[in-house]
């Protein structure tokens, strides 16, 4: 859960009092309110809480202890009047009132406003300086627990969509059954072990399985053809993501060529990542070899994404990202080729970052690619 030794550096490193944060996934992290509001983060490690009345009992259900939660009527007026009542140094002729915010998410028009009431409290100008996108850095390595909730999310996924399967393109290969009809199958699986998609299931058959992020039809699934599904769910907070492409029929040579290449491009990234690798350097193992298979044109997207409370997240495993990768994190590694007109293939799993490799979490077996040896 929350490094707070972390939080505390990254004000610290800013000279500041503490960072405002707003974004959802960032409150749950660090108090484990699941409503609407803000979180106050001072330098010396306490998590204030601002929320209205329609949230304030649900936040003293939720949050962790130690978490100072304040009911306010008129939101910025009263963090500003808070945070100027909590920090003694906080005064008109200060030359270090500096509170870092969450640029990545807050709103102009909030920064603006927020801004506003701490001028007016404080009758001086207050520096309202951006924090970025370290928050979410700390978020990417994640805990024994955090570990523990994804892995039920991939179980829960896993398990629902394979019944999913078995109700739908299981009966009679899937004749007279949509797209559509497989991703709401699945979802009421989800619901029925108490738990939700992560995003948008994504259920493709035939040619619709070109688009790299397409929607599902109405239209019968080809009981002859490729099928697609990226799927995830939830278990309290924490996301999965995966995606398996299979073939209902008998596949011709290029598609059996094709799913060979990406296959191969996604164990050779995975069988590469430990400490230290630069993200830009797993893209460019398996871009590479899709490109030298000769299918480079119709690698369309980067490598991978993080996973963890928000189903993208950082880190970004990216041609453009030269960090690295550090023990700890979870993201996905998912090439694809996409032949408009044709078929689309996209293999996806979820990987843990160990000591010196990484252990792919997600269960499903990639290496084949018809329905029987999913299920």
């Amino acid at each position: 859960m929350l490094n707070i030794s972390e939080l505390i550096s990254l004000i610290s490193g800013k000279k500041a009092l503490g960072v405002l944060i707003k974004k959802p996934s960032n409150v749950y992290y660090i108090t484990n309110f699941s409503g609407e509001g803000y979180v106050y983060f001072t330098k010396g490690g306490l998590a204030i809480l601002y929320t209205d009345g329609r949230y304030f009992e649900r936040a003293l259900k939720e949050c962790f202890a130690g978490v100072k939660i304040v009911k306010v009527k008129t939101i910025f007026k009263d963090i500003a009047r808070d945070v100027l009542k909590r920090n003694a140094k906080l005064n008109s002729s200060a030359d270090n009132n500096i509170i870092l915010f969450e640029s990545d998410y807050i709103a102009y028009d909030e920064y603006a406003a927020i801004d506003k009431a701490l001028t007016e409290e404080l009758k001086a100008a207050t520096g309202l300086i951006p924090a970025g996108d370290t928050i979410s850095k700390i978020r990417s390595i994640k805990d024994e627990s955090e570990l523990k909730f994804i892995a039920e999310a991939v179980s829960i996924a896993e398990k629902s969509m394979i019944d999913a399967l078995k109700k739908t393109v299981c009966v009679n290969g899937g004749s007279g059954r949509s797209e559509e009809y497989l991703a709401l199958t699945y979802k009421k699986k989800l619901l029925e072990r108490n738990s939700a998609e992560s995003f948008d299931t994504i259920v493709l058959s035939g040619k619709n399985s070109s688009l790299p992020h397409g929607a599902p039809s109405i239209g019968r699934i080809d009981k002859k053809n490729v099928l697609l599904c990226d799927f995830g769910a939830e278990r309290s907070g924490y996301k999965s993501d995966e995606t398996f492409t299979i073939h209902l029929g008998k596949p011709d040579g290029i598609f059996l060529d094709a799913y060979d290449a990406v296959y191969s491009a996604q164990q050779k990234a995975i069988s590469k990542i430990k400490p230290g690798v630069k993200f830009s350097d797993l893209d460019k193992i398996a871009r590479n070899y899709i490109t030298k298979r000769g299918y480079g044109k119709y690698f369309t997207h980067s490598l991978g994404h993080g996973v963890g409370l928000d189903i993208h997240e950082y880190p970004y495993v990216s041609g453009k990202n030269d960090d690295v990768v550090q023990q700890g994190m979870v993201f996905t590694i998912e090439p694809g080729i996409y032949i408009e007109g044709e078929f689309g293939i996209r293999i996806e799993d979820m990987c843990y970052v160990e000591k010196e490799c990484a252990r792919v979490i997600t269960n499903i077996k990639k290496n084949k690619f018809k329905v029987k040896d999913l299920i």
